[in-house]
């Protein structure tokens, strides 16, 4: 999910703002989970969460509209954020 988005982010402007945002948040939300062990379902780690969450939704939606993603794509969103923590590593 993350390479298709990945690539397609390098010739789609509004993908790319999406991707870059999602990119900061991804690497907040790894540095505070890390630091806060076992705290990953308070406060401002959940807020933070669930912000990278809706970005990730938004992506997918957009890719949808533009066919990248077929219509009944669905996906699991911890996965999601794993992956795109992956990626975001590697491509950093």
């Amino acid at each position: 999910m993350i390479d298709a988005i990945t690539k397609m982010a390098e010739s789609d402007s509004h993908l790319s703002g999406l991707y870059a945002q999602a990119k900061d948040y991804i690497q907040i939300y790894s540095f505070i989970r890390e630091r806060q062990r076992g705290c990953d379902g308070l406060g401002e780690v959940n807020n933070l969460k669930d912000e990278l969450m809706a970005v990730l939704d938004e992506m997918v939606v957009y890719c949808k509209k533009k066919g990248i993603f077929p219509a009944g794509f669905s996906y699991d969103k911890d996965m999601a954020i794993e992956e795109f923590h992956k990626a975001s590593v590697y491509h950093s």
